[in-house]
C-alpha cells in the first residue's frame, strides 16, 4: 500500500532541478516503478509546446508577463532558490502538497531546459495526482478534470485559487469538465461548459492554443495575478 512517505518523495523529486542542497539525483528520488511512469507521463503531458534552446538555467518564461522575460534569469533563480528549497524542508506530505499548491516563488521554475514555458509547480502537482490515481488502479485514459469535485485525497488536486479547484479524478463524473487529454488544449476545447466569463473569455481563447498542461496551468495562475492587480 502506498503511504505518504511515497508521496513525500514524489513532491521532492524534482529538487535536483532547483538545485537544492542535498537534492537525491532523478533516479534515485523515484521512490517506486509507478512513481517513475506517471512523471514520464507528466513530462510528456508538457513537453509539447514551444521547445527552445536549451537553457542553463529553469526559469520560466511567462506568456502573461513578457516583460519577465527580459530580466536576468541567473539573478532570478538565485534570489529564489534559498526559499524554494526551505519550502520543500516540511515532512507532512498533505502539508508539503498544499503548500506546492500554494506557493508562488515555485512557479517561477521551468520544469525542463529546452522547454521554458512549462512550470515545475505544476508538473510536481500533476505528477502527484497522476501517482495517486496509478496506484488506486485508474489509467490516464480513465481520468477527467474535474472543477471544484470532493475529492477522495487532496494528492488528486492540481490547481487552486479563491474561485476554483482543479482536480484529476477517475470516471466521468458531474462534475467532470473534460477527459484528459494528451494536449492541453484537445482537452479544454472539449470541456462540457464555458467556466470562464467576463474578462476571463480571453484567457479561455487562449488557453485553446496552449497544448502544455503545465504551461496552461502556469497561464491561469498568472492570469489571476494580472487580474488581482487591476
Amino acid at each position: 500500500m502506498v503511504t505518504d512517505k511515497e508521496f513525500l518523495q514524489v513532491l521532492r523529486h524534482d529538487l535536483h532541478k532547483i538545485e537544492a542542497p542535498g537534492a537525491l539525483a532523478h533516479g534515485a528520488a523515484i521512490p517506486d516503478d509507478a512513481a517513475r511512469e506517471v512523471d514520464g507521463v507528466a513530462a510528456w503531458l508538457s513537453r509539447n509546446f514551444l521547445r527552445e534552446p536549451f537553457m542553463d538555467k529553469l526559469y520560466r518564461k511567462s506568456l502573461i508577463f513578457p516583460m519577465r522575460n527580459l530580466e536576468n534569469p541567473r539573478a532570478l533563480i538565485n534570489q529564489h532558490k534559498a526559499e524554494v528549497a526551505e519550502l520543500f524542508e516540511e515532512s507532512d506530505a498533505v502539508q508539503l502538497h498544499e503548500l506546492v499548491l500554494t506557493s508562488k516563488l515555485l512557479n517561477f521554475f521551468s520544469e525542463a531546459r529546452h522547454y521554458p514555458y512549462t512550470s515545475l509547480k505544476y508538473h510536481i502537482l500533476l505528477t502527484c495526482a497522476l501517482y495517486f490515481n496509478l496506484t488506486h488502479n485508474y489509467k490516464l485514459n480513465e481520468l477527467y478534470l474535474c472543477e471544484n469535485p470532493p475529492v477522495t485525497s487532496p494528492f488528486q488536486v492540481i490547481y487552486s485559487d479563491g474561485a476554483r479547484t482543479w482536480a484529476i479524478l477517475p470516471k466521468r463524473r458531474e462534475d467532470g469538465l473534460t477527459r484528459v487529454q494528451a494536449r492541453f488544449c484537445t482537452s479544454w476545447d472539449r470541456r462540457r461548459e464555458l467556466i470562464f466569463g467576463g474578462d476571463y473569455r480571453i484567457l479561455g481563447g487562449f488557453l485553446s492554443s496552449i497544448g502544455s498542461w503545465s504551461t496552461a496551468l502556469a497561464v491561469i495562475e498568472d492570469f489571476q495575478e494580472l487580474v488581482d492587480c487591476c
